[in-house]
C-alpha cells in the first residue's frame, strides 16, 4: 500500500455571516505540513431545489487570491467580496470551497495524498430579514426516516445533533451537523434508525440544535 500524507490545510473562521451594508470579509488559511502546498479558492452560489443543495459558480462574489502557494508553516489571508451592485435581497447564500491541490511530485511518487477540502458557508443578509420559520415532516423509510424541513422564513436554519423520538424512545439520531435549510426553501435528510410499527399518523418529537440553541419540534409520522 502506498504511504499517505497527513492533512495540512487549516482555515478560520468556518462561517462568514455578513449583514448589509458589509460586503467583504476575510478568511485565514494555514499550511501545517513540512512542504509547500498549493491551494485553490472558489465561490459557488448555494440554493436548494427539490430538497437538495444546488451549487453554481458565482459571478457576484469573488475570492482573492483564487490560487496561492503556502510555504511550510505559512499562512495567508483570502478576501471574500460581494461585487454585485444591487442591494442584498433577504439573505444570499454561498459556499467558499478551499481545496488543497496534490503536487505533481506526490502523484509521481505514488503516494496517496489526503487532499483537504473545506466548504465554508457564506451569507450576505439584509439586517431586517425575517427569521427562519421551519415546518417539519417525517416519513418512515426502510432503515430509517426521511426528515423534511420547509422554511417559510427568509433566513437560513441550521440543524445539528438531530434525534427523533416516539414517546420516550429515541428511534433515530444524527450527531454533528445535519445541514441547513435556506430561506424560503426546503431541505430533506435521511436519518438511519430503527423502525416502529403501527404508528403512522402519530406525533414524532424532534430534538436538535440550531445556531441559537437547542429546540424541540413535532411532526406527524407517515409511511412505515
Amino acid at each position: 500500500m502506498a504511504p499517505s500524507e497527513a492533512a495540512s490545510l487549516r482555515v478560520a473562521p468556518v462561517i462568514l455571516d455578513l449583514s448589509a451594508p458589509t460586503a467583504a470579509s476575510t478568511i485565514r488559511i494555514w499550511n501545517d505540513a513540512q512542504q509547500p502546498i498549493n491551494v485553490q479558492i472558489r465561490v459557488f452560489r448555494w440554493t436548494q431545489q427539490n430538497g437538495e443543495d444546488v451549487y453554481e459558480e458565482a459571478s457576484d462574489v469573488v475570492a482573492s487570491p483564487p490560487i496561492t502557494t503556502l510555504q511550510p508553516g505559512g499562512e495567508n489571508l483570502v478576501r471574500v467580496v460581494r461585487t454585485a451592485k444591487q442591494p442584498v435581497q433577504a439573505e444570499e447564500s454561498y459556499r467558499l470551497i478551499v481545496d488543497e491541490l496534490p503536487t505533481s511530485s506526490q502523484r509521481e511518487a505514488g503516494t496517496v495524498s489526503l487532499v483537504v477540502r473545506h466548504s465554508i458557508p457564506v451569507f450576505f443578509a439584509d439586517p431586517d430579514v425575517p427569521e427562519a420559520a421551519p415546518a417539519w415532516s417525517v416519513d418512515q423509510r426502510q432503515g430509517g426516516y426521511m426528515v423534511t424541513v420547509r422554511n417559510d422564513g427568509a433566513r437560513r436554519f441550521k440543524v445539528s445533533n438531530l434525534s427523533l423520538s416516539n414517546g420516550s424512545a429515541v428511534v433515530a439520531r444524527h450527531d454533528g451537523l445535519v445541514g441547513y435549510v435556506l430561506g424560503n426553501s426546503t431541505a430533506r435528510w435521511f436519518v438511519p434508525g430503527r423502525s416502529i410499527e403501527g404508528v403512522s399518523g402519530e406525533s414524532m418529537t424532534i430534538t436538535a440544535d440550531s445556531e441559537t440553541g437547542s429546540f424541540d419540534a413535532t411532526a406527524r409520522l407517515s409511511g412505515g
